[in-house]
């Protein structure tokens, strides 16, 4: 008999409880699953048994959008008695960052087998370590949303540069344009993505943020609203910063408000460069000086689920089996002292923070 998990959401906004899209993008044909209500919707050996928010209103939503579909689904305003009343087996943490780490812990010691947290996991390093290491006492698996790595498209990327398509990969360019340009709301996906491709110890740092941002020295944790409130952009900034990994990999951090709005990676070797966005990639080869150069689209391969079905599904299989799943704690934390070693070089007048040298 096939196990059915229970699950509660912590945090109703739209990353967490949105309906699916109804407007196709290129280049699918059919609606669009990105929230997590919506994509454990897709997961038949799954249900929710709890959402929880501290605002009466989100609850109501939740109520008109998903009853149809959870129809037994609890509502609450205090995640301490969805703890305790519920037996969930699965947690999600889609609540604003600076309550990651509690809610994490009261999760772990209240029995939960996994839990799903949203980025960035947290606002310190410290409290990383606490979930990290509670969730480690617990026996309980923690996964981090850092969503690219459950897609098809940059697996298939991935899995060029370690055939050597375009030999050894030498350096990699992340671009975060547009006023959603901000180092740890969004900037922490394009960290962690150049972290996934570069497959490496990152060694050596440094950044500088933009102007106006001189005495910005700690994240004050904003997220977890809806799409329209992270537009209010000056809550954190955006940023240029340097990555030097053990290989040799040498990457660009490129976060700019003032620009146009994109989020793409341009990987470089000395036999082609490959160029990703979340909806297309490709891949030039050949002699480029002599106007030879080929261009070819790169398309994922054969998958069944994708995304955060995916991550889900991955969360599932560690719970079962055990494991260490794409995005774990760990994984998360390495790349947020990545971010909080851009704000130490920032600090430092731009300097080369060295890792080797850091009280980690």
């Amino acid at each position: 008999m096939v196990k059915t998990y229970n699950v509660g959401i912590i945090g109703c906004g739209d990353i967490a409880v949105g309906a699916p899209q109804q407007r196709p993008v290129p280049p699918f044909q059919d609606e669009q699953f990105f929230s997590h209500t919506a994509s454990l919707a897709l997961i038949p050996r799954v249900q929710i048994v709890g959402f929880c928010d501290v605002l009466p209103e989100k609850l109501d939503r939740v109520k008109a959008t998903w009853e149809m579909r959870w129809p037994d689904a609890n509502l609450y305003t205090d995640y301490r008695e969805m703890l305790q009343k519920e037996d969930l087996d699965i947690l999600t943490v889609a609540t604003p960052d600076t309550s990651h780490a509690t809610m994490t812990i009261d999760g772990a010691q209240a029995g939960v087998k996994g839990i799903f947290c949203e980025k960035p996991m947290a606002t310190s390093l410290e409290d990383a370590d606490s979930m990290i290491a509670a969730c480690d006492k617990a026996g309980t698996v923690l996964s981090v949303n850092h969503s690219r790595r459950w897609s098809p498209l940059y697996h298939r990327v991935k899995d060029e540069i370690r055939s050597g398509a375009i030999g050894t990969l030498g350096t990699i360019v992340g671009t975060l344009g547009g006023p959603r340009a901000m180092l740890f709301r969004n900037g922490g996906h394009v960290v962690d993505t150049i972290r996934f491709f570069a497959e490496s110890e990152p060694i050596k740092v440094f950044a500088r943020l933009e102007e106006g941002y001189d005495d910005w020295d700690r994240y004050k944790g904003v997220g977890g609203g809806s799409a329209s409130e992270h537009t209010k952009n000056d809550s954190e900034p955006g940023a240029s910063g340097f990555i030097l990994f053990k290989n040799g990999v040498r990457a660009f951090y490129v976060g700019t408000k003032r620009t146009f709005e994109m989020f793409s990676f341009q990987l470089s070797g000395p036999n082609g460069q490959i160029y990703i966005t979340d909806r297309s990639a490709s891949r030039t080869t050949g002699d480029r000086a002599i106007g030879e150069g080929m261009s070819q689209p790169l398309l994922p391969k054969d998958y069944q689920v994708q995304g955060l079905s995916a991550a889900y599904e991955e969360l599932i299989d560690n719970i079962e089996g055990g494991g260490t799943g794409m995005s774990s704690g760990k994984d998360a934390r390495e790349t947020l002292r990545i971010i909080f070693s851009f704000l130490d070089s920032h600090q430092d007048g731009s300097s080369m923070v060295n890792f080797s040298e850091q009280v980690d």
